[in-house]
């Protein structure tokens, strides 16, 4: 019993936490409710050692099957009861729990088995509380030598490998599976399909990550099933891999096992990444019965072929005939309106959402994107204003930066200013997307000096450079024609280690054709006339990296 109160102590020690300041728009008390769990698991436990003649010789004694199937169900209650604030309210009861049954004198003797703590595991996870799921594993680990009923399962693992997949930590994910493997716990078909779908989620790097599990699932002798299926065609649509994409769809169907919406959904997804938009709307006119995820799958893909009226059409028909949209489809009929610069209609529909009480931060964010591309800086202000004073949305980092975007576009790069310093007063740290917006009216003006300035600006707040800052520059160096320069930045973005994406390609190839056709027409030396040739060239090599 000390072992098991002294370990809980030093989690709490490290992870003090406060329940009634998350859940002020519940209802329940948290600490009684910790309270009646603990004390209606220890009577049950009580009642089922009283009736039994068996002995223990653990040195901490847990809960048995009946008593820890009670607190599971209990602990799902609560979950199920609080609406909106119920992953909150679940979290705080369910650690509460633990903290309580690990904690020493009052519940001595009635520590969590595996059954309970993977609960717990799974219930903060779905709360994006990693450091929570991750202090509960480190218990278990702990006191497994003492007493093997709380030694982490499969499931535990499992269930904290989701966990890491929901705040986006697909490398941490990966080094649970090697944890799996020196603890000698075995591994399944669905520890495997939440490894590759976290990878999946993970960009390219997480998504080859996740293929090369393949060779790992047939040494472990796993099955794939329609979940794997699911997750792998995720990740090889992430990596534009649309053969094998399509290779492992039919693969699925033809064995007749039988093929559920979320596989279908992926495979549009996996199609609309790898820009095949008439399979993804091929596929989804055989999908029966549609669901409110393959139709909205479908809406992304109609959104990236800047088919906005066929992505409206479907949309209307969901709200009249079903299924009924949710939103992520409100997302995306946004995007498509984004996309196709429909500024007029995103507006129409958010206020539509708005007055429902259906609009969320994205969907704004959404609006005042398509805003600052149609150059309605002015609409884009009062949007902004609107959804702090009228809707009571806190402002996040991405709606600041994409006000200051909206401002960059329209060459308002004193205002863009302005808001990025009210958004460093507000404490919201900056990111890359922020002082792409910054260079925007520079970029666009021809001013590469002044975005260098801005970009040189992002190392004052530890933000590295991306993708879409080379983009920014590239594209302000080949305004100001300054091909050498574009040249030297694509060339620093390829030894950096950043991935080129489609924005850089279009760039690349731009700056290929008018920095050729610049050189020609000044005449220059026959060395200079050689390097226009090797510009070309270079950019032409660069193709092979998409």
């Amino acid at each position: 019993s000390s072992s098991s109160s002294s370990s809980s102590s030093s989690t709490r020690d490290a992870r003090p936490r406060s329940s009634s300041s998350s859940i002020s728009s519940s209802s329940l008390d948290v600490a009684s409710e910790i309270t009646r769990i603990c004390d209606g698991s220890a009577a049950r436990e009580r009642a089922a050692r009283k009736a039994s003649s068996a002995s223990s010789s653990a040195s901490f004694r847990t809960l048995g099957r009946a008593a820890a199937t009670w607190v599971n169900a209990e602990l799902k209650h609560v979950a199920s009861a609080h609406g909106g604030a119920a992953k909150i309210v679940a979290r705080d009861v369910a650690y509460g729990v633990f903290e309580a049954l690990t904690r020493g004198e009052r519940y001595r003797g009635f520590a969590p088995n595996a059954y309970v703590c993977t609960t717990v595991v799974s219930v903060v996870g779905a709360a994006k509380d990693v450091d929570g799921a991750r202090d509960v594993i480190g218990w278990m680990e702990r006191n497994s030598e003492e007493n093997v009923e709380v030694a982490p399962t499969t499931y535990t693992y499992t269930s904290y490998i989701q966990a890491l997949d929901k705040v986006g930590r697909w490398e941490d994910a990966f080094e649970v599976l090697e944890r799996m493997r020196r603890r000698g716990v075995a591994r399944s078909a669905h520890t495997y399909s939440a490894l590759v779908r976290a990878g999946a989620n993970g960009g390219k790097l997480g998504a080859r990550a996740a293929i090369e599990l393949i060779p790992s699932m047939k040494s472990d002798l796993i099955e794939p099933d329609l979940a794997i299926a699911s997750a792998l065609i995720c990740a090889f649509g992430v990596l534009g891999s649309e053969e094998n994409a399509r290779a492992m769809l039919r693969a699925i169907e033809s064995s007749g096992r039988g093929v559920d919406a979320k596989l279908y959904t992926d495979y549009i997804t996996a199609m609309c990444r790898c820009g095949n938009y008439d399979e993804a709307k091929e596929v989804f006119g055989r999908v029966s019965p549609r669901t409110t995820f393959t139709c909205t799958a479908v809406m992304k893909a109609y959104a990236e072929a800047m088919e906005w009226t066929l992505a409206e059409a479907l949309f209307e028909e969901m709200c009249i005939n079903g299924p009924k949209p949710n939103d992520q489809t409100h997302t995306a009929i946004l995007h498509a309106y984004e996309k196709s610069l429909e500024w007029e209609r995103a507006v129409r529909l958010l206020n539509q959402l708005s007055s429902r009480g259906q609009a969320k931060e994205i969907h704004h964010n959404i609006v005042l994107s398509v805003l600052g591309k149609c150059s309605q800086w002015q609409r884009a202000e009062i949007l902004f204003k609107d959804m702090r004073e009228l809707y009571n949305i806190r402002p996040s980092r991405v709606t600041y930066s994409t006000l200051i975007s909206a401002y960059g576009r329209s060459g308002k790069t004193e205002l863009a200013r302005k808001v990025f310093l009210q958004m460093l007063a507000k404490r919201i740290e900056p990111d890359d997307y922020t002082f792409v917006g910054l260079m925007l009216g520079p970029a666009t003006a021809g001013n590469f000096r002044e975005c260098a300035k801005i970009a040189s600006e992002m190392k004052d707040y530890g933000v590295k450079p991306t993708v879409h800052t080379y983009n920014t520059l590239i594209q302000a160096a080949d305004i100001a024609g300054n091909y050498d320069k574009a040249v030297e930045l694509y060339d620093e973005l390829l030894r950096e280690g950043i991935e080129p994406n489609n924005t850089t390609r279009e760039l690349v190839v731009a700056v290929a054709n008018r920095g050729a056709s610049f050189y020609d027409r000044q005449q220059k030396t026959a060395a200079v006339a050689s390097y226009a040739a090797g510009l070309v060239g270079v950019m032409g090599m660069a193709l092979g990296r998409w």
